[in-house]
């Protein structure tokens, strides 16, 4: 099954008070960058693939915030990891794990953010890519 056979608007939620958590933190890390805030879209992408990465699914709490599943994964990249993943899951099913995974990810950040003030991300970037070296002449 895939995302593509969910017909109508759909939502998924995630923890209001964790989310808002994480935002906060992320923008006040990124602040200096570029000065506009990251899109809740982004920091819901992010989540996202830190749940999947880490296995981690977790049940929002009752106080949720939703969002829209047109806007995230603009590319169906962490869409087709979860349909990869999950092969044998219906289209409502596969939105469940999105759903989970996105509040497990949101958990991970913050406890991160809990435990050391920030969202330790560069642990999820591939430390060995090494610059590109000149082309021989």
């Amino acid at each position: 099954m895939k995302f593509d056979e969910i017909s109508g608007a759909q939502t998924v939620h995630v923890t209001t008070e964790k989310f808002e958590k994480v935002a906060t933190s992320i923008n006040e890390t990124l602040e200096n960058n570029d000065g506009n805030p990251v899109e809740n879209t982004e920091i819901a992408n992010l989540a996202i693939a830190v749940g999947f990465k880490e296995e981690r699914r977790e049940e929002p709490e009752s106080t949720n915030k939703p969002l829209k599943m047109e806007s995230l994964d603009q590319d169906k990249v962490l869409r087709t990891m979860i349909e990869r993943r999950h092969e044998d899951a219906s289209p409502e099913e596969l939105k469940n794990y999105m759903e989970k995974y996105l509040e497990g990810g949101i958990q991970e950040m913050a406890d991160d953010i809990e435990s050391q003030n920030y969202f330790e991300y560069h642990r999820y970037l591939d430390s060995d890519v090494e610059e590109p070296s000149e082309p021989e002449v």
